[in-house]
């Protein structure tokens, strides 16, 4: 087992969201989030991720995602997540969002998120 970490960008990045989108599915399928989500929805979930200032890190075996970390400035992600920032003094160009690190539970306890 080689297990890498790796930021994604540019074209690596666009190779590799259909895995992200399955990953996060697989995920959060389980407790507590119990989210039954689509690929569909995946998709345009995760073009906030293609944007400049955004960063996808990957967590690797071999050539397999098996984990990922996901963040993008907030004036490129959804409207509603920057919703929540309305009444805050700070602009939106200046908060980054950390989204979601989701590693597959055979891969936890490794340092993988640490890395």
């Amino acid at each position: 087992m080689s297990l890498e970490t790796r930021v994604l960008t540019g074209e690596a990045l666009a190779a590799a969201l259909e895995d992200v989108a399955r990953l996060r599915i697989l995920v959060f399928r389980d407790f507590p989030y119990l989210y039954d989500g689509d690929a569909d929805y995946e998709r345009d979930y995760l073009r906030a991720y293609q944007s400049p200032g955004a960063v996808v890190v990957a967590a690797l075996d071999g050539t397999r995602v098996v984990g990922a970390a996901t963040g993008a400035p907030m004036t490129d992600h959804a409207a509603d997540f920057g919703a929540a920032f309305a009444t805050r003094p700070e602009p939106l160009d200046q908060v980054f969002y950390c989204a979601e690190s989701v590693l597959l539970p055979e891969y936890r306890g490794r340092g993988l998120g640490h890395a």
